[in-house]
């Protein structure tokens, strides 16, 4: 008798084999209302499925900040993935710190770049140290 012996699968799109993780910081917003991170380009041939964002932002008065993810789909159209934070930690010359750890799910096509968005326009609060923002998940491959 013949033995039939299984097929070793493998899966190219389980989110271990293609991690992504990507991490950037503004000083650029101090005094302003807003903070934006502009992530790299989703590779060809990838989708980028983004599984949690995390990070901070200084406010002088300690107000929380809107905070979105956002995909521009290559054109004036976006979708948004708001979020938002906690208040942590205050000193003299940072003003409030906020921190933002949040799982979320979003998924950005090939050449698109996600942009992350920190804001607390119509406050009267402004950004008064750095910011930073880091998005993790995975790439999945495209047929």
């Amino acid at each position: 008798l013949a033995q039939t012996r299984a097929a070793l699968v493998q899966s190219i799109d389980e989110p271990g084999r293609n991690a992504y993780q990507e991490t950037q910081s503004n000083t650029t917003c101090r005094g302003t209302t807003s903070c934006v991170f502009n992530f790299a380009a989703v590779p060809a041939g990838k989708r980028l499925v983004v599984t949690h964002i995390a990070g901070y932002v200084d406010t002088g008065a300690g107000t929380l900040p809107s905070g979105f993810l956002q995909s521009s789909f290559g054109g004036a159209q976006y979708a948004t993935v708001p979020f938002t934070g906690v208040r942590g930690p205050t000193t003299t010359t940072l003003g409030t710190r906020i921190l933002v750890n949040h799982q979320v799910l979003a998924y950005f096509g090939a050449g698109d770049s996600p942009r992350g968005l920190y804001h607390i326009n119509f406050t009267g609060d402004t950004m008064t140290g750095g910011a930073l923002m880091m998005i993790s998940g995975h790439y999945v491959n495209l047929p």
